[in-house]
């Protein structure tokens, strides 16, 4: 026979606001096989596994949206598994951390014909900087132009930097025929105007990324390319394969479907759980 309000004992070490998973034992102790906390645990874990793979899905979406960007180093990330411990049913839990870093696999190199587009084989990144704020950055797209006032930009309008600074051509030479060597000397017919300054860096693969196929270098400095390889007339595209980078999506998705499915049922049956304590 159930308990009325009046008459069901009370327990005065039950807190109103205690967690489901400390409540039970403490309300029925020694009598209750605590089935809730592994449900619980449950719960946690399939949380955790859908935050994962909604983030795993972002960084595939901004592979494949640039997957046209001439330089452009796809993302990845890699799971970190930290404190390693035994829970309340001694199985085994650990604190999964992801983290980012870049693909430096070389692009394939694509023919333009324009002697202003140069790709790099092998190490190294183009240096660039933001006139209006004067931020130094790293790019692997070698896309140039010149602008009105002779310097030398990527498309969207950074300035390319050379050994001596900004590259600008003086009026006389910027309707001369331009070509840049293999070395990275810019010429315009045979006089050299300037060097195009190539480095590289320790770890590459912890550049942060600030937009497309552009970096910033936060905790380690630039070393020169003492013998840089360009090839004047090419870019090098994108490394982001996105046959693969789309089976990858729907293994994310699946898997996230997956975890939804646990959470629903175990939901469903920490309820029944619950209807079956009401009738003590």
């Amino acid at each position: 026979m159930p308990f009325s309000d009046e008459s069901r004992p009370a327990n005065p070490r039950v807190s109103a606001s205690a967690p489901l998973a400390t409540l039970l034992p403490e309300a029925f102790p020694g009598s209750f096989s605590h089935p809730a906390l592994p449900m619980l645990l449950r719960l946690q874990n399939a949380a955790a596994s859908m935050t994962e793979a909604i983030r795993q899905q972002e960084r595939l979406a901004n592979n494949l949206a640039n997957v046209n960007t001439a330089g452009y180093k796809q993302e990845r990330f890699f799971v970190e598994a930290l404190n390693e411990r035994l829970d309340a049913e001694r199985s085994p839990r650990s604190d999964r951390r992801l983290t980012q870093w870049n693909d430096l696999t070389q692009g394939a190199l694509e023919h333009t014909g324009n002697p202003l587009d140069v790709a790099i084989e092998g190490d190294g990144f183009f240096v660039v900087t933001d006139a209006s704020t004067g931020a130094t950055f790293y790019t692997r797209a070698g896309q140039f132009r010149l602008d009105g006032e002779g310097y030398l930009r990527t498309i969207d309008g950074l300035l390319v930097e050379g050994e001596d600074g900004p590259i600008q051509l003086l009026p006389h030479e910027r309707n001369r025929t331009l070509s840049i060597s293999q070395d990275g000397v810019l010429r315009a017919d045979e006089r050299e105007v300037a060097r195009l300054r190539i480095v590289r860096f320790a770890r590459p693969e912890a550049l942060q990324r600030v937009e497309g196929a552009r970096f910033a270098a936060t905790d380690q400095e630039p070393l020169p390319v003492e013998t840089p390889h360009l090839r004047s007339g090419f870019l090098e595209s994108s490394n982001v394969n996105p046959v693969l980078a789309m089976t990858e999506m729907i293994e994310h998705f699946h898997r996230f479907e997956t975890q939804q499915k646990i959470i629903q049922t175990t939901d469903q049956l920490l309820g029944q759980i619950t209807r079956d304590l009401g009738k003590f």
